[in-house]
């Protein structure tokens, strides 16, 4: 599962199994985070790979 989150309050941007890229899912957006309101940039802090139990 691929979760996004805001960088600035953690508000979760994108959940789920499709992958996409940062920039689609922030044009979705219109690069503005709908709960803090602060500017939405494509940057990667980190990344988890976690494997799937079941």
């Amino acid at each position: 599962m691929l979760v996004v989150v805001c960088g600035h309050c953690g508000y979760v941007l994108y959940e789920g199994n499709e992958l996409k890229t940062l920039n689609e899912i922030l044009r979705e957006y219109a690069g503005v985070c709908p709960n803090c309101k602060k500017s939405l940039k494509p940057v990667t802090q980190s990344v988890k790979i976690l494997e799937e139990e079941g």
